[in-house]
């Protein structure tokens, strides 16, 4: 069983003056620096542990938690460019590369970039992939029409915002259905709405239908108890300003307040919605 790259929990073996031996089963023995074992274990103790390969391709551990483990997808800051490509922080004293093949575009120092983690098959040593198709879209889109999904932000592009659903396939957010703020390597939650014949997916952030609407009702009643039963926003207000604060389409903001007046909760004004005394 693979374990470069994981978080695993290894027993102690020895304790010496530099450090601890863990027993890597058929890795053999795992280096923990003395530094960085607990005060209270003991050999026979188990500890957690991320384990990586040093410059001389040995496993060694850390009980440092990194941004990312084997497999998953990270924005990682490139700390460092050599000849043979690019260093990542991967918020432990040990650095990811990113080898120059598997850079797209091509990195700079000091720049952040979406990468997946691998292993790579000819040094056997935890790698970084920013050519993100490599990894994704390699089965079929089998999604239903608003099925929730899980989302990364992976690109900004012309038409709105490149994302990877399920950490399986690319979609795209259109920009005229976003209404907060994106960047890459943010992770949120959305929703599918059309898988085409070629496999391409649209996605859409806000919940379809009522039960988006009844949600930002319950959000529009809190915003108004923390303001004091009042907010300078109503049917004529800027749709900029309504985005900015409900990270919503106008549109759907009215329907919210319609049905909240409806139900007799509040008032409605031009630029403004206060809470019916006795109706909260």
């Amino acid at each position: 069983m693979n374990m470069l790259g994981t978080t695993q929990f290894l027993m102690i073996e020895e304790i010496c003056a530099e450090g601890a031996y863990l027993d890597g089963k058929e890795h053999g023995d795992v280096f923990l620096p003395l530094k960085e074992l607990p005060d209270h274990l003991e050999a026979g103790d188990n500890v957690e542990v991320f384990v990586y390969s040093d410059n001389q391709g040995h496993p060694c551990a850390t009980t440092q938690k990194p941004l990312a483990q084997l497999g998953e997808f990270a924005l990682l800051r490139a700390k460092q460019i050599n000849k043979v490509g690019a260093f990542l922080d991967l918020g432990i004293s040990k650095d990811v590369l990113a080898p120059y093949n598997e850079q797209k575009p091509k990195m700079r120092e000091g720049y952040s970039y979406l990468v997946k983690l691998y292993l790579d098959n000819a040094s056997k040593r935890l790698c970084a992939s920013s050519n993100l198709g490599k990894f994704v879209n390699k089965t079929p889109a089998q999604y239903k029409k608003f099925e929730q999904v899980e989302l990364i932000v992976a690109a900004k592009t012309d038409l709105g915002y490149k994302v990877i659903v399920n950490e399986q396939h690319f979609g795209m957010v259109f920009f005229n259905t976003v209404f907060k703020r994106m960047y890459i390597g943010q992770r949120m939650t959305g929703y599918i709405k059309q898988v085409h014949e070629d496999d391409k997916i649209d996605v859409l952030l806000e919940k379809p239908g009522m039960d988006k609407i009844s949600d930002l009702g319950e959000q529009i009643l809190k915003k108004l108890e923390e303001n004091n039963g009042f907010l300078p926003l109503g049917d004529k207000s800027d749709p900029e300003l309504i985005k900015k604060t409900f990270s919503t389409s106008k549109a759907n903001f009215k329907k919210a307040i319609g049905g909240l007046f409806k139900q007799e909760k509040i008032q409605i004004e031009a630029t403004s919605i206060s809470l019916l005394k006795n109706k909260k």
